[in-house]
């Protein structure tokens, strides 16, 4: 539509031309849109794996410095061990949760009340706290000595030294998995989260999950 200047008659009138975008500019457009797309998608789902298994690692290795540290203010035995409370130490496995619990017998599992000769009163053992199951399509599993359990000593320290790790889909690095986190506990009971030194997404010393 075209406006003709106001008082201004022996000028010629105004006009804005109207122009639309062509097929061929629309189309290159969102070949442009889907390209970007295609790579942006990849790199977000990889952060959001990476980000999850290092919240795991923190959660566990949280809760391993507390066990810890509980057995030495107690003076006595507290094990961390995979599975929900009401199982023991040997059910299902640490992708199902895990429980830190005062084991005064030494039986390596929630012992109830009138069973736990050992502890004050013989009351039942305390569990000191719980982690809820992973999300699914998440593993958490540890090598030989710690595939059930962590005990620490009075003294703070444990036998059961070894790495646990946490990988999404169960296998590490196989075309699709491109992050995973690692556990690394030591025998003098300390924990640290395992290192990437070449940024590939597979902690330093980790063969893989399983």
């Amino acid at each position: 539509m075209c406006l003709a200047q106001v008082n201004t008659p022996k000028r010629t009138p105004q006009c804005t031309p109207q122009r639309g975008h062509s097929l061929i500019e629309l189309l290159a457009t969102l070949s442009i849109a889907v390209i970007l797309l295609g790579i942006g998608a990849p790199s977000l789902v990889d952060f959001i794996t990476s980000s999850m298994a290092t919240r795991y690692a923190n959660d566990l290795i949280a809760d391993i410095n507390f066990a810890r540290g509980e057995a030495i203010t107690r003076g006595t035995t507290v094990v961390i061990c995979k599975g929900p409370t009401a199982t023991n130490c040997t059910t299902g496995q640490w992708e199902n949760g895990w429980k830190v619990f005062v084991d005064c017998n030494d039986n390596r599992l929630v012992t109830p009340a009138g069973n736990a000769s050992r502890c004050p009163g013989n009351a039942a053992e305390e569990v000191l706290r719980v982690h809820s199951a992973l999300a699914n399509g998440w593993t958490l599993r540890g090598n030989s000595k710690v595939a059930n359990r962590i005990t620490f000593q009075p003294d703070g320290r444990t036998t059961n030294n070894g790495t646990l790790v946490a990988c999404k889909g169960g296998v590490l690095n196989t075309g699709n998995q491109t992050s995973s986190s690692a556990v690394v506990v030591n025998v003098t009971g300390r924990a640290r989260v395992a290192q990437d030194g070449n940024g590939d997404g597979i902690p330093d010393g980790v063969a893989g999950c399983n």
